[in-house]
């Protein structure tokens, strides 16, 4: 398969991910916020939220630690880090079975990631992702 289609795959699934996660945190910090608002913090909504994220995790990632880390607080922000719409994305790097997805964020904090995409079953998949710290050096994060 040549570079070029590799490429144009990798970002589909980087594009799909990043709005099955924009749709999931805008949805959970909405319901969050109301029900926080309302003076509650219902453990089912928490648990509903969960297997909704598991289930797009389990779509596009492989399964490690790092990668399912959102798991544990099940963390939503607004804006929401993934935002295909506002982001840049480009490919920065490409390998025989390896391609490095960069996405800046242009709203928010304007965190600078790497998504590493590998290519497994005939299917892209994410693999890592790292962040670029205020220190100019990159670190592992959750997706």
């Amino acid at each position: 398969m040549a570079n070029e289609d590799c490429s144009l795959q990798a970002l589909k699934v980087v594009n799909e991910f990043m709005i099955d996660m924009n749709s999931w945190e805008v949805k959970f910090f909405n319901v969050r916020k109301e029900n926080l608002a309302a003076g509650g913090d219902d453990l089912a909504i928490k648990a509903h939220f969960s297997v909704k994220l598991e289930n797009v995790l389990q779509k596009y990632a492989l399964k490690d630690k790092s990668n399912f880390g959102r798991l544990i607080d099940l963390g939503c922000t607004n804006p929401p880090t993934y935002d295909p719409h506002t982001d840049v994305i480009e490919v920065v790097s490409v390998g025989d079975d390896e391609i490095v997805v960069q996405i800046q964020q242009t709203v928010g904090l304007e965190v600078t990631s790497h998504i590493f995409m590998v290519l497994k079953g005939g299917e892209w998949k994410i693999k890592k992702k790292e962040s670029l710290g205020y220190n100019d050096k990159w670190k592992r994060s959750p997706l």
